[in-house]
């Protein structure tokens, strides 16, 4: 398992990809095709339907249409695991950044958990997004990129400042988007992402708010 101090280097890198056109980052993430399999690996296993037949014939009828043997997921589950899979994204570099430019112990803490368990997190969720057919995005969205950049622009405890504050509200938006898709969704798949996310999600935003 690599260290924070072995993904310090990479995180101008990182935040270097956010200035990329999504066209342009999606070309880049073609480059890793053969993660594919280590992605479906990492997801967990989807739940079928309670009277045995297949995952496809458990959302049917749950706002999730069927068309020729396709699985077509419901817009408000598209908008869902698109906004969440940016915030992973956005997440990751984010955290690469903080190893690469703060210098304090916990803020260099907070990044590294950060790093490691949006990657978890995503592996799952294009994990669902694969399985319903549904494209996400290659890079953060412009706003997001934006922001980072703004952060990336201070230094020494300005720095790490303007970094928690930017987390807290990255955060917050996650869980707002969480419980929209629980009242709204309508796959069970992508309703469980939300679910098992929301703690993992909280439990990120009481240790940012502790270093504010």
């Amino acid at each position: 398992m690599r260290t924070a101090r072995n993904l310090a280097p990479a995180g101008l890198a990182a935040v270097l990809a956010l200035t990329m056109t999504p066209t342009a980052a999606q070309a880049q993430a073609g480059a890793h095709a053969q993660a594919g399999a280590q992605v479906q690996a990492g997801a967990r296993a989807l739940p079928v339907d309670s009277q045995g037949g297949s995952p496809a014939a458990g959302l049917t009828g749950a706002g999730v249409s069927t068309s020729g043997g396709a699985v077509h997921a419901a817009p408000q589950d598209v908008a869902y695991l698109r906004a969440a899979h940016r915030g992973h994204l956005a997440e990751i570099a984010a955290g690469k950044a903080a190893l690469g430019k703060s210098r304090d112990r916990d803020v260099r803490g907070i990044a590294w958990r950060l790093i490691r368990d949006h990657r978890r997190l995503d592996a799952r969720l294009r994990g669902v997004a694969d399985r319903l057919d549904v494209r996400i995005p290659g890079s953060p969205s412009a706003e997001q990129r934006r922001d980072l950049r703004a952060v990336l622009s201070r230094s020494g405890h300005r720095f790490d400042r303007a970094w928690l504050r930017l987390q807290a509200r990255a955060h917050e938006h996650a869980l707002w988007l969480g419980q929209r898709e629980l009242r709204r969704g309508h796959s069970r798949w992508v309703k469980d992402l939300a679910r098992d996310s929301a703690p993992v999600i909280r439990h990120h935003l009481r240790a940012i708010r502790a270093e504010m």
